[in-house]
């Protein structure tokens, strides 16, 4: 009797059915809370990763798109045309422009109108307000696709900044006599900044 009794108290204790984490459910529930919230984030990342590249891959299609208007197409052709107008005036807009950094005064304000009318009777000898129209209205749109964010601003800026505030120098008088009101500016500065002073040089410069 003594003996049973002894080798029932030196016996391993009894180990209840079912499995171990039946039997400690408040050990357990906060790891396993921990590991869905951390997959969870990981999943969310990784989604957010992936919108942000597929965004970027459109937004630089939908640049490259603008980039092709101006070497093929309407709009390739329009400033073509312009440049060309504009090359073949070369030596008397540089004569002007000589007469108008010397002048001071009243007759700087007389030299400025002269160029003034310079540019407006040049835009009428080359026929070129269909095609300035064409390249504003490619202002305006790239400008619009920018602010959407539909457009990288960075590339258009690179791209095509300098050559479209230099059309806009050089047009700046026909823009205030023929669009009275309507700023082509705000626009250009949703494209790309201005890095330099304004200043009046033809395109094919």
């Amino acid at each position: 009797m003594l003996q049973t009794d002894t080798w029932r108290s030196a016996a391993p204790p009894r180990i209840s059915p079912g499995p171990w984490w039946s039997r400690h459910p408040g050990v357990l529930l906060p790891q396993v809370t921990l590991v869905l919230g951390i997959l969870a984030l990981l999943c969310g990342a990784l989604a957010v990763g992936t919108y942000s590249y597929h965004k970027a891959e459109v937004r630089l299609a939908e640049t490259s798109r603008f980039l092709h208007q101006l070497r093929a197409g309407p709009v390739a052709d329009a400033f073509a045309r312009v440049r060309a107008a504009w090359q073949a005036e070369d030596a008397r807009q540089d004569a002007l422009l000589a007469r108008l950094a010397a002048a001071a005064g009243s007759a700087r304000a007389r030299v400025r109108r002269d160029h003034q009318l310079f540019v407006l009777e040049t835009v009428e000898e080359y026929g070129l307000q269909p095609d300035i129209e064409v390249v504003r209205q490619f202002v305006v749109r790239l400008a619009t696709c920018v602010r959407a964010g539909s457009c990288d601003r960075d590339v258009a800026t690179a791209q095509l900044g300098p050559a479209l505030w230099e059309f806009r120098d050089q047009h700046l008088a026909y823009f205030q006599f023929e669009y009275a009101g309507i700023d082509l500016d705000p626009y250009l500065a949703t494209i790309a900044p201005r890095l330099t002073p304004p200043h009046v040089r033809s395109p094919g410069r």
